[in-house]
This record gives structure tokens, sequence and C-alpha cells, in this order.
């Protein structure tokens, strides 16, 4: 087959969406080389983070309503017999020229959190994922969360829908040497123990109610909160809040630390907290679980899937409940210990080369009507 990809994602995010469309195009590529893989992208913004292999291709568009317009011709150029839009949208003529497409939708948090966007960006992110569920042949959701989701906001039938979780990227998988883990804590100016958060830093990620829970957790047991992620607004009303309560000492921030770095930090952190209100899939709990590192994530949306019996779950909502869960995971060894081994054990739900087999199924389930 060859198949086609909105590559926009792989060129232009370093996190997030980026780096599932990497892992897919990767595993696609390395485990089914008899296929041709097509990357359209609008531009070249930056090089592509991953070698070529021989079975990929680069198309590179032309002007901003390419990706949703003028990509379709390119598509029929070069022979495609599927497209996978890779993040919640497809092109709009695409169908006009009998092209079978799949979209993979990652969440609808518009739709939960409409106030969290502004009234055109929403509305504009509704469209395109409107269009894409009921134009696509074959939807792949990024959870059983994200899958009730579509049913209910935009009407469509189960069967077109096929939950496909994600898988994280292999440095994760990798152990980082004592050596290097302290050149990184040294580089960063990090203490010898703390709490990690990975993460954008807005309302929906909830930073601002771990910072609550620290003023509940007793002086002596606290620990750092090192918090991975860039922000605005809401990053300055948490800083706020943090330099009004005298809580400096156990907060640091760290912005545009890059991928590779992440492994040491999960690996280091006594635990990995996720306080999100929603999440399509929640990628940060899988790459800590890889990492070995034990985690306490809110237990909403779809993050009960990814940490499944591994993780201690807190409502996001209520501080009380998040310092609980912080103090009990804090003080035990013992139950750190069970929850890394309970991690190990539940992501092989999310291993690789199953998921890459998963989404040529849903390829060749099209491809051949």
């Amino acid at each position: 087959m060859r198949i086609g990809f909105d590559a926009k994602r792989i060129f232009q995010n370093t996190t997030g969406l980026g780096n599932y469309s990497r892992t897919v195009v990767k595993n696609l590529s390395e485990f089914y080389p008899e296929n041709d893989y097509y990357l359209f992208t609008p531009t070249l913004k930056n090089k592509l983070p991953f070698a070529f292999n021989k079975n990929t291709h680069m198309v590179v568009g032309r002007g901003s309503v390419w990706r949703s317009f003028g990509v379709r011709r390119d598509i029929v150029k070069h022979n495609v017999d599927i497209y996978h839009g890779l993040s919640n949208e497809i092109p709009f003529t695409l169908k006009i020229s009998h092209i079978k497409s799949v979209v993979t939708i990652h969440d609808l948090i518009f739709d939960h959190f409409p106030e969290y966007y502004p009234g055109v960006d929403r509305k504009f992110y509704d469209l395109k994922s409107k269009f894409a569920v009921k134009n696509s042949d074959l939807i792949f959701a990024a959870s059983e969360a994200t899958k009730i989701d579509i049913i209910k906001f935009y009407h469509i039938a189960p069967a077109k829908i096929k939950v496909i979780y994600q898988s994280c990227e292999d440095l994760f998988y990798d152990r980082v040497t004592p050596e290097e883990i302290n050149q990184q804590l040294k580089n960063y100016n990090l203490p010898s123990e703390y709490i990690l958060y990975v993460g954008s830093i807005n309302e929906r990620k909830n930073l601002l109610n771990i910072c609550k829970a620290y003023l509940i957790i007793r002086k002596e047991n606290r620990v750092p909160c090192i918090v991975v992620g860039n922000g605005k607004e809401y990053s300055e009303k948490v800083k706020s809040f943090i330099h009004e309560n005298k809580l400096q000492d156990f907060f640091i921030f760290l912005e545009n630390v890059p991928t590779e770095h992440l492994p040491a930090l999960y690996q280091k952190a006594i635990s990995f907290i996720y306080p999100s209100l929603y999440e399509g899939f929640g990628i940060p709990v899988l790459e800590a679980m890889v990492s070995g590192c034990p985690v306490m994530t809110s237990g909403v949306s779809s993050l009960p899937e990814v940490g499944g019996n591994a993780a201690f779950y807190f409502n996001p909502s209520n501080p009380e409940d998040i310092a609980e869960k912080i103090n009990s995971v804090i003080i035990s060894d013992t139950i750190r210990n069970e929850m890394r081994q309970r991690g190990f054990e539940q992501i092989k739900k999310f291993n690789k080369q199953d998921i890459a087999a998963k989404i040529m199924d849903g390829y060749r389930s099209i491809n051949s009507t």
C-alpha cells in the first residue's frame, strides 16, 4: 500500500501531537517496510526529527490552506491508497478523489471546556473535527473516553470507531546511568529528591491544585515539585500563588526541556504527578510508567485507562485528596515499589508493535472494501 499522512505535527510540534505522529510513522515504517509512506507537510519548519527509511517520502506543500485543500492534488499525484489525518482533521476536498481516509481523534476538549478556547478557535476546531469524523472511512480514537465523546458530540456509529492507544518514544525505555542522571541534576540545579510534573501549564492541566495541596501537606513531608512545561497567563497565576503562600522552596520551573533529557528526570523522581482535568490519552503518564516512575494522577477521562491499577488516583478538584495521595506515596518505599512493578505490567498494553499492527489492520479493513 501507499499510505499518506498529514505530517504537519511531525515537523512543527516537539511534544504531544508531534510525538504521536512521529511514533506512528516510525513504527509502521519499521514493522511494515513493504509499504510506502508519504509525509505531506505544508512547510519544512524543522528538519525531520528521525532518520528516513527508504520507504518514507516527504512532500512539501505550498501556502497556508494547502493542508486543507491543495494537498489533494499531491495525494492523487503520488497514487496514495489511504490518507491518515494524524490530528483531528482530513482535507476538505479529499473525498472527491475517492481516496480512502482515516482520522485520529485525540480528544474533543474544546467541546468539554469551551471556556478555555477563544470562540473562533473553538468553532474552527469543531468544524474540522466534525467534518473529519463524518467524511473519513474509519476513525481511530485515542481512548475509550474519546470514543464516547465522538459518539456523544457528533453522533457517529460506534462501529466506525476503533480505539487504538499510543505508544511512547523508544528513549523512555532506555535506562539512564547514575552518572548521566547526576549530570542532568547538576545541569538544571535540581535537588536529589523531588516529585515531577510534565505538561503545559494551563487551567485544564490544573497545576494550581498541586500548589494548594502543598499547603495541606506537613512541611517535614514536603519534597520539591519540579514543573517541566511552558505556560502564559495561568502560569503567572500559579507562580503568584506560590509566592503569596511562601512555597518558593517547593516548586522549581523548567521551560523548554529537550525530550532527550526527560528520561533522566522521570527515572530519578520519587513520583510523577498529573492533575489534569481532562485528557484524550495522557502520554506523560505512560512515559512515567515506562521510566519506572510511580504515577499519581486524576481519576477522570482517559487517565484510568492509561494508568490501570498501577497509578494512585485523586479527585483533581480536591486539594485535600491530592495532598493525601502525595503524602502516602512520598512516605512509603513499599507503596512506590508496588506501583512501579504494577506500572511495568500496565505498559505491556502499549507495546509499539501491537499498536502498529492494529493501525495496519485498520488500513487493510478499508482498503479491501
